[in-house]
């Protein structure tokens, strides 16, 4: 397999940095927490702590089916969406279907979520590996933008790491052998849901533990 062409040439990964929003009630959340087959969470996301790239993304799950809707967007409207300036945002490009749920749910900024990618693809199958390493949140600071002087939190405790594998056909022999030698255990995962065990703002929700 090929690692990752954005990865650093040196580190042999890349930094992905997101900041998810949500309801003033966690309706996001809640729906991840209780399972629910349909479901979506919405953010925007920068690499490399760099602001050159900024992408406003859905992701959808159907069942197990997996999906993104992912917008360029200028650094202007990624401010106003931070700040909830729904209003002066004027960007082509599809958002408006976003920006109307955004706004008639009253999301906003939830927690910014951080990590090390390490990522390899073969174009067969868009088969695609990747270990999310290091993964942290800065807790109750939102600003994409200005994170430099917020001490981050890991997400584990334990040092876990996470390794995702994403393809659309079965995948070859010699790669499912390489997996089964490595000590796994296999969760349902959200970087978002356990990004906010230090801070949940529901009272009446259990605390957030491993494995979403």
């Amino acid at each position: 397999m090929s690692i990752d062409a954005y990865a650093d040439p040196i580190k042999n990964h890349y930094t992905v940095t997101s900041l998810y929003f949500d309801t003033c009630f966690d309706n996001d959340l809640d729906e991840k927490l209780d399972g629910l087959l349909e479901r979506e969470k919405i953010r925007l996301r920068i690499y490399n702590s760099e602001h050159s790239t900024i992408k406003l993304e859905v992701k959808k799950r159907n069942g197990t089916v997996i999906s993104k809707d992912s917008f360029s967007i200028s650094k202007n409207t990624a401010i106003n969406l931070i700040n909830n300036n729904f209003d002066l945002i004027d960007e082509d490009g599809g958002i408006n279907s976003i920006l109307v749920k955004l706004k008639l749910k009253g999301y906003q900024p939830r927690v910014v979520v951080e990590y090390d990618r390490e990522a390899y693809f073969l174009p067969y199958g868009n088969i695609r590996v990747t270990f999310d390493k290091n993964p942290r949140t800065y807790n109750t600071n939102c600003d994409l933008f200005d994170l430099k002087n917020t001490a981050s939190t890991p997400i584990f405790l334990d040092n876990s790491q996470i390794l995702e594998v994403k393809f659309s056909m079965p995948l070859p022999e010699n790669i499912k052998n390489i997996l089964s030698l490595v000590p796994l255990i296999r969760c349902s995962i959200s970087k978002y849901v356990l990004s906010q065990r230090y801070s949940d703002h529901s009272q009446w929700r259990d605390h957030l533990i491993s494995p979403f």
